[in-house]
């Protein structure tokens, strides 16, 4: 059986993967009248960067010998992900600000930029994971599970995702949402790095972003890769997240204001 505290945990993290984002924009747009069309592109360049562009040529390098060469040292394969995934997302704002919202470079719609990316990415990546394993907990805990899932699944994939969703320790399931609620300030936070590499005309904040990112993500890899407990991850994401709150706040003022085109269509 998956305990109710268990379920509880997960009803939160998919709250959080789906309702934060939301509730974000809804805010902002009364706030400051946000341009509905920078959380699209926010969410499209995610979408481009990662999902359709980035992560299957992972999936293709692979099974390359160089590859599982590389990926059998792990701090060369923390340097590998961490600088491609900095590569084509950073890019990718940055191509999303010069031309689709060439007419809505100000803070609130970086803001705007930053939500639709780290909000679409937390429903991908965490969000839709967490339908499934609510379902599964629950077909479990009801009895069906042997009959109408584990056929589909396969008995050993089937064991294996029974046996994990019973046996994981109920906070667990909550980290994965908490996770995904600290990305999505630092993904603000970036958008605005990217966004004054546009206002400025200075490429070396496209390069910062770059780097940034990848020093968000080379800890991620790198600690559990090394054995350590992925708490270490979340209190690393939430010192970045604060870091990155800070920055959000202080950094509307130096954003130029928004031109009369930019009227938060």
């Amino acid at each position: 059986m998956v305990s109710t505290f268990s379920i509880l945990m997960m009803v939160l993290t998919l709250l959080i993967c789906f309702g934060l984002p939301v509730a974000l924009l809804i805010f902002l747009h009364k706030k400051e009248q946000i341009s509905i069309k920078a959380v699209l592109v926010g969410v499209s360049v995610f979408l481009i960067s990662q999902v359709f562009i980035r992560i299957p040529i992972l999936n293709y390098v692979s099974a390359m010998e160089w590859y599982q060469q590389m990926a059998s040292n792990i701090f060369l394969l923390a340097v590998f992900l961490s600088v491609t995934a900095g590569l084509f997302e950073e890019t990718g704002r940055y191509l999303g600000f010069r031309f689709p919202l060439k007419k809505y470079l100000s803070w609130k719609n970086a803001v705007a930029f930053g939500i639709g990316h780290g909000g679409i990415e937390a429903i991908v990546l965490t969000g839709l994971t967490y339908i499934n394993n609510l379902i599964y907990s629950l077909s479990i805990n009801n009895g069906s599970y042997e009959n109408s899932i584990a056929p589909l699944l396969g008995p050993e994939a089937a064991a294996f995702i029974r046996d994990q969703l019973v046996s994981l320790p109920p906070y667990m399931y909550l980290v994965a949402g908490l996770e995904r609620a600290f990305t999505v300030f630092i993904h603000i936070a970036l958008s605005l790095v990217v966004l004054s590499a546009v206002v400025r005309g200075r490429k070396i904040y496209l390069i910062l972003a770059v780097l940034l990112h990848a020093l968000v993500n080379f800890p991620v890899v790198m600690i559990p890769g090394l054995g350590f407990s992925v708490l270490y991850v979340e209190l690393y994401l939430l010192a970045l997240a604060i870091v990155s709150i800070v920055w959000i706040l202080r950094s509307r003022d130096g954003i130029p204001e928004p031109s009369q085109s930019d009227n938060g269509n």
